[in-house]
């Protein structure tokens, strides 16, 4: 934990260069760098910045491929708004659950289940970013996660690819790898089990919600299906789902599951 006042200016001043620089890269708007400049604030005070290294490398990742063949997403319709700048509620939902678990971490130092955690969550998160955005591009119909044998459109809620589940695979050993390079783990079979193993579950369970709970609307400018409240610069028709569950709530939920499956897989093979 950081307690000298001017190592906490040095991050304040660290993290905001950061965020301005996303900003100007259309990778977060305006709230939501304010959202993400408090989230590494906090997990470089409490956690450190191997931690927020972490965070960072997820945050990154997330921008490059959300913007990567943005155009051929977007006619799809299916593409982040704003030109694929992450709002603040996206950053919040993929972050806070890995925010309590470095601040956990910073009350109590040294606690290996702690860590193993923050890394579940940050898995889950960056893995479901990249089975997304790079399994929207298959050249292949995605499968009901829930029924395997039904073919969906590309962008279903639940809907999965070969191609996006291999993309959220490399997700996990892609945090695995930063982990062991900032010293945050050592290159241990340990620290893959926890990434891979928590961060492919939590993006599974994630789809499994997409598939069964997920709220969806339909566009009633262009009849297309979306998981967005708003399309087509119009408000939504609410077809299916609980209104409540949209794709942040759902990213929430499964950061939590990745992030306690992590715990358990670190107890299971220490204890």
């Amino acid at each position: 934990m950081i307690t000298n006042s001017m190592h906490i200016l040095f991050s304040g001043v660290v993290v905001t260069i950061i965020g301005i620089t996303t900003y100007k890269l259309g990778i977060i708007d305006l709230l939501g760098v304010i959202a993400a400049e408090s989230v590494g604030l906090i997990i470089i005070i409490f956690g450190g910045w191997e931690f927020f290294v972490i965070l960072l490398t997820f945050l990154s990742i997330a921008g490059i491929f959300t913007k990567y063949k943005y155009a051929e997403k977007r006619k799809m319709g299916m593409t982040e708004g704003k030109n694929g700048a992450r709002s603040w509620q996206n950053v919040l939902a993929n972050s806070v659950v890995a925010s309590v678990f470095a601040i956990a971490y910073g009350l109590i130092p040294s606690s290996k289940a702690l860590m193993a955690g923050f890394l579940g969550a940050i898995s889950t998160s960056i893995a479901d970013t990249l089975a997304t955005e790079i399994g929207l591009l298959s050249r292949y119909e995605p499968r009901l996660i829930t029924n395997l044998s039904n073919r969906v459109k590309a962008g279903t809620s639940g809907g999965i690819t070969l191609l996006g589940e291999a993309a959220g695979l490399f997700g996990g050993l892609l945090i695995a790898s930063v982990s062991w390079g900032v010293g945050f783990t050592n290159p241990s079979i340990l620290s893959i089990l926890v990434s891979i193993g928590a961060g492919f579950l939590g993006c599974t369970f994630d789809s499994y919600l997409g598939a069964t709970v997920q709220a969806t609307f339909k566009c009633s400018v262009c009849g297309k299906d979306t998981e967005k409240n708003n399309h087509c610069q119009q408000p939504t028709l609410h077809v299916g789902g609980n209104k409540v569950m949209d794709n942040n709530m759902v990213n929430l939920i499964s950061t939590i599951f990745g992030a306690s499956i992590a715990v358990l897989i670190y107890l299971v093979i220490t204890v």
